[in-house]
């Protein structure tokens, strides 16, 4: 049986795509902040210049057990975006958030 020729991804595209989502990333932080206890900020592409926004946050341990802090995601945001990477548009809005330290 023959298998078909699978066309591989040109080296160009997830370097296009890696810099969108710096882009993305930094104007999310930008307009509602850093968390002070920010873990990672997750950019999910999806059609048509949708895109998901997960900011995750470590928790604060609960007393001495250092094992009890995890992660929770602190935010989220349903994003159009342009094809440079520009920000047309969120759900919610990307407002300032307030963060207790």
């Amino acid at each position: 049986m023959a298998k078909d020729d699978q066309t591989a991804p040109s080296g160009d595209e997830p370097a296009a795509e890696s810099n969108h989502t710096e882009k993305i990333t930094s104007q999310v932080l930008e307009k509602i902040g850093k968390p002070p206890r920010l873990h990672r900020v997750e950019v999910c592409r999806h059609h048509d210049g949708n895109c998901r926004v997960n900011i995750w946050e470590q928790r604060e341990p609960m007393g001495d057990f250092a094992l009890s802090a995890g992660l929770r995601i602190l935010s989220s945001y349903y994003l159009k975006v342009s094809d440079t990477g520009e920000i047309i548009r969120s759900n919610p809005p990307l407002t300032r958030l307030a963060f207790t330290t």
